[in-house]
């Protein structure tokens, strides 16, 4: 997906929360204009995660700070851990327990600081809905009938916290087909290697760094081997929007599981603000 003027806004918007959250006041003007300079140069062809990849990059190679979420992503793992015994047991009781696991797993997709502030993340609400509501773009039927056929699947995790709703998904499509791939570097609240690790995922499948330090899956930016893994693998789950942003016009299926929280990705899916997906493509 390219990037429109109208995310402008938003890339400025999360430059002055990093800024003002990570960097000292004498210094934020010298960042917010560096950041400012390299938005009116950006190539618009390429997808908003890359922008908003070389924003982490200039914090950590201009202030030394390597992941300014970590206390953030360390806390929303913890509380969706003591959430996963409930998320278990609904569905254990459900009449279509893969259904429920994948409403379950969009339902963690509202954990996403570059999306929305942390006042505007209710967990249990959007449980709520994710579990009651259809969904906006439903391939639910695709999705159980090549999951049944498949003996390998690679997970493309999204957020901390988020992959303890993936987890109960991985678990109950059969992990031990199941290859997580997170990203390689910390950006935003994006899921690393660490967090997989304080989740007990890495317990659950196989993990691996997809390369990316992007907070999405440019292949360009992946390794040789996770490339040739998400090219052989018999399905492809995508969690999260910048991992559709980045993966929107790939040359194979994959299945895109996310909240919709972007006008843009609203106008792009042809859905409502706030609805959720399970999307095959092509």
């Amino acid at each position: 997906m390219q990037t429109y003027i109208e995310c402008v806004g938003c890339l400025a918007r999360q430059a002055v929360d990093i800024a003002c959250q990570n960097i000292p006041p004498q210094r934020q003007e010298s960042f917010i204009k560096d950041i400012l300079i390299r938005l009116s140069r950006f190539d618009y062809t390429s997808p908003p995660p890359i922008m908003a990849m070389e924003m982490y990059d200039m914090l950590r190679e201009i202030e030394g700070i390597e992941d300014p979420f970590a206390h953030v992503k360390s806390v929303y793992n913890e509380m969706a851990l003591q959430l996963y015994p409930d998320l278990k047991e609904i569905v254990k009781v459900s009449d279509d327990p893969v259904e429920t696991a994948l409403r379950i797993a969009v339902a963690g997709n509202i954990i996403d600081f570059g999306a929305r502030n942390a006042e505007n993340i209710h967990i249990e609400d959007t449980l709520k809905r994710a579990l009651e509501i259809p969904f906006s773009v439903d391939h639910t039927s695709q999705f159980k009938k090549q999951i049944e056929d498949s003996r390998s699947i690679v997970y493309l995790a999204d957020n901390a916290g988020e992959i303890v709703f993936d987890r109960v998904l991985i678990e109950e499509i059969g992990p031990e087909r199941v290859t997580c791939a997170v990203r390689d570097l910390p950006v935003i609240n994006d899921a690393t290697l660490k967090d997989t690790s304080q989740t007990g995922l890495d317990d659950v499948c196989s993990v691996v760094s997809s390369g990316s330090r992007a907070p999405g899956t440019p292949l360009y930016l992946c390794s040789d081997e996770f490339k040739e893994m998400f090219y052989s693998a018999d399905v492809v789950i995508s969690k999260g929007q910048g991992n559709f942003e980045t993966l929107n016009h790939v040359d194979r299926d994959v299945f895109f599981l996310f909240m919709i929280k972007c006008p843009i990705i609203s106008r792009e899916v042809g859905a409502a603000l706030n609805s959720f997906i399970i999307m095959r493509h092509p």
